[in-house]
């Protein structure tokens, strides 16, 4: 169901760029769906930046994707400029949510949800980035909510690097998704990021060469080269009449007593180029999750793994840490004859 989702969604992106404009009558009749399907789609391609909407009635349309339109299109915003030292960030959301209105626009549920995330990216650049100033803008457009945190300080990903000693960024950004993993262990939980990313219709990410993208609308995550960005900025996105909860998300996560114990880990972003071969692959997969009962590896676009690198996960790692669950998923046939001959290994 979700492959065929995915490739309407894809027909529909191609339908517009190739027509340029189009009106959500003409994906009815394209598509051969229903208007609420289409109307479905056409949102979600556009929260994703993929499509531009144009108008807000009936007869509104789409375009392909522009960034100078799209900053034509957009409507005023609250903008906040803001001295770090002692910044107090639940002062600045309550003072945003003045400025917007946002507990009369949003859902109890949505602004508990931007609440969560707002005050906890702040409160990272307040904790870590060593810069001065932060800006901050939200606005409320089309029906959904982004804010964004800009810093020009250390950066996300070179603080990590440094505190963990990793050779770069995209190793820093891989063990940031990880969750429990802070660079203030005395003061942070490491959980913002990583319930703020998985919270969000889209979360990006942007530090020095880097960008971490994970896109719940279509399931995606990715780390993309960048431009050089000096600090942090974080974009947050969310629609204004999500039906996400966030107390169910910590259920996910967390065991009876409410303790952060669970994990999931894109096996495919574990490295840059080759495949999934060596023990030094696996080990630096591994880094932290110790700190985990439950993990959950997810082999999705992983069509083959080496034998050291399965051996030292499911056999080596399992023996050391036996009291933490594994749970391979969408393993390919070759990636679960790898796994299932280091699982039998492990028992002799």
């Amino acid at each position: 169901m979700y492959s065929l989702v995915v490739e309407t969604k894809e027909q529909i992106l191609q339908f517009v760029r190739k027509k340029k404009t189009i009106r959500t009558a003409d994906v009815v009749r394209f598509a051969g769906i229903s208007r609420q399907a289409a109307a479905k789609h056409l949102r979600e391609l556009a929260a994703s930046r993929q499509i531009l909407k144009e108008g807000s009635t009936r007869s509104s349309r789409y375009i392909p994707f522009n960034l100078k339109k799209a900053a034509s299109l957009r409507t005023p915003a609250a903008i906040l400029v803001c001295n770090l030292h002692d910044l107090e960030e639940d002062r600045v959301f309550e003072q945003l949510t003045r400025k917007i209105d946002l507990k009369r626009k949003l859902s109890a549920p949505v602004f508990k949800i931007v609440q969560y995330a707002f005050t906890e990216m702040l409160n990272n650049a307040i904790d870590h980035s060593k810069a001065v100033k932060v800006r901050i803008e939200v606005r409320l457009e089309s029906g959904i909510l982004t804010f964004t945190i800009l810093d020009r300080g250390i950066g996300a990903f070179e603080s990590v690097r440094k505190k963990f000693k990793m050779k770069n960024a995209f190793e820093a950004a891989e063990h940031l998704l990880k969750g429990k993993q802070t660079t203030a262990p005395d003061r942070h939980s490491g959980q913002g990021i990583f319930f703020t990313s998985r919270i969000a219709d889209h979360f990006i990410l942007e530090s020095s060469t880097l960008r971490l993208d994970v896109n719940n609308i279509i399931q995606d995550v990715a780390l993309l080269d960048i431009k050089s960005v000096q600090g942090t900025k974080v974009t947050f996105s969310l629609k204004q009449k999500s039906r996400k909860d966030l107390k169910k998300l910590f259920d996910v996560y967390t065991d009876s007593d409410l303790v952060f114990d669970k994990t999931e880990v894109k096996i495919r972003l574990s490295r840059m180029a080759g495949d999934y071969v060596s023990r030094s692959e696996a080990r630096r997969l591994l880094f932290g999750l110790e700190k985990f009962q439950r993990i959950m590896l997810d082999f999705k676009g992983v069509h083959g793994i080496g034998q050291g690198f399965a051996d030292e996960i499911f056999r080596i790692f399992s023996r050391h840490y036996p009291q933490i669950w594994i749970e391979p998923l969408h393993m390919s046939p070759n990636v679960a004859f790898m796994v299932h001959r280091a699982q039998r290994e492990r028992l002799q």
